[in-house]
């Protein structure tokens, strides 16, 4: 066998331990969790978002209570999208702390 070719063969036993690697498999499990809550997140941000039309029209400002909700909102569902695409290791919240509105202390 040429020497490239003993360089390249995938060490079976590194192989079997990554794929019955449980840890693993339990992130899939919180990933598929986490992407259905991201789904739902995303349906009451969308919902507060047309509160907020509805408000901005009847009143002629946004209500600032709104505001604040969908801010820690899109913040959680970044935190989300975080851990789903393997950005983050923690989990998002409530199992991590809850995130911080950027611009708010």
């Amino acid at each position: 066998m040429s020497k490239k070719f003993e360089e390249d063969k995938i060490d079976t036993e590194e192989l079997k331990e990554n794929v019955f690697n449980q840890g693993k498999w339990l992130r899939l499990l919180w990933i598929v969790l986490f992407s259905f809550i991201y789904w739902w997140a995303a349906v009451v941000l969308y919902i507060i978002g047309i509160l907020q039309f509805l408000f901005n029209l009847f009143t002629d400002s946004p209500n600032s209570s709104l505001s604040e909700l969908a801010a820690l909102f899109r913040e959680w569902m970044v935190q989300i999208i975080n851990f789903v695409t393997y950005q983050e290791k923690d989990k998002p919240y409530p199992f991590s702390e809850l995130p911080k509105v950027k611009g708010k202390k």
